[in-house]
């Protein structure tokens, strides 16, 4: 069984692991705290990091990432400018990012939250610019062909009918520019992974609950990280459905068995800056609070 251990000579009995313990493997006894469950335990890490003497050791935790919180470089406003200054980027630099720039934002993505800490999200990077060109040229082949069938005969009566389907969407919105896109695309330019010079899928089972929101929040911190980095990132949402759908393209990219892609974006350097912000709706916001 993994030892988990509060070494006495340290501990101030402060009690701030069992308080912060939801597991229960933390627990008060004769008015101290011990180590009652370790089956319980499910490795958040909270209890190592609570401590505010050093005094628990944690077998199924590497101590050689942590550290004291940096609390002076948690600044509100730097976070504001990552937030309000970060743009989905669609046009790129020929230039390559490195492995170690990659393995970097992925590393810090590791420690985004998942739910019950399962921690079952990982990563698929594609950057052979051949694979990426044959990802484009499928996906827009496919939304080509569409678009072709939807304009005439029966394809135009199912199109109407699928949008009676789909109450609040409005997919006129991406097959009335159609004409326009494809005469882009035709020249060259790249209307499904932008050019990009690095593909991430953000994976995890196939079954089970909570994968969509674990691989959204890491694919999140990526854009966010990537963004500080100078570097751009745009979701591609269309690969996303698009590899629910085709186990062709599953092959293709190389998902493992058994997981599935929640998230799906690109990353390189924006071939051009952005000197604003831009403007957001204002959101409704509900209060439930005793001054209602």
């Amino acid at each position: 069984m993994m030892q988990i251990q509060r070494l006495e000579e340290r501990c101030n009995e402060c009690g701030l692991c069992v308080k912060d313990c939801v597991a229960g493997a933390w627990q008060e006894i004769h008015g101290q705290p011990e180590m009652a469950a370790p089956e319980f335990c499910n490795q958040c890490g909270h209890c190592v990091a609570v401590c505010p003497k050093g005094a628990i050791r944690h077998e199924g935790l590497d101590f050689n990432q942590i550290r004291k919180v940096d609390k002076n470089r948690l600044d509100p406003a730097v976070f504001r400018e990552i937030i309000r200054s970060r743009r989905s980027i669609r046009r790129y630099k020929a230039k390559m990012v490195t492995d170690e720039t990659i393995h970097d934002i992925l590393a810090l993505s590791a420690h985004s939250p998942t739910a019950s800490n399962k921690q079952n999200v990982a990563y698929t990077v594609i950057t052979h610019p051949a694979v990426l060109q044959d990802i484009s040229k499928t996906l827009f082949g496919f939304a080509r062909k569409l678009y072709d069938k939807t304009r005439k005969g029966p394809g135009k009566v199912i199109y109407r009918f699928f949008k009676m389907l789909l109450p609040g969407e409005d997919p006129d919105r991406y097959m009335k520019p159609m004409p326009y896109y494809i005469d882009q695309a035709d020249q060259g330019r790249d209307y499904i992974l932008h050019g990009a010079p690095v593909l991430i899928l953000v994976h995890a089972p196939q079954k089970g609950s909570f994968h969509s929101e674990n691989c959204n929040i890491a694919a999140a911190n990526i854009m966010n990280d990537a963004h500080s980095r100078g570097l751009g990132t745009c979701y591609i949402g269309f690969l996303t459905l698009a590899l629910k759908f085709s186990a062709s393209l599953r092959k293709r990219v190389a998902l493992p068995r058994g997981r599935k892609a929640y998230a799906c974006l690109v990353m390189g350097y924006p071939a051009y800056g952005y000197t604003c912000t831009t403007s957001r709706k204002k959101r409704s916001i509900n209060w439930i609070s005793e001054k209602t």
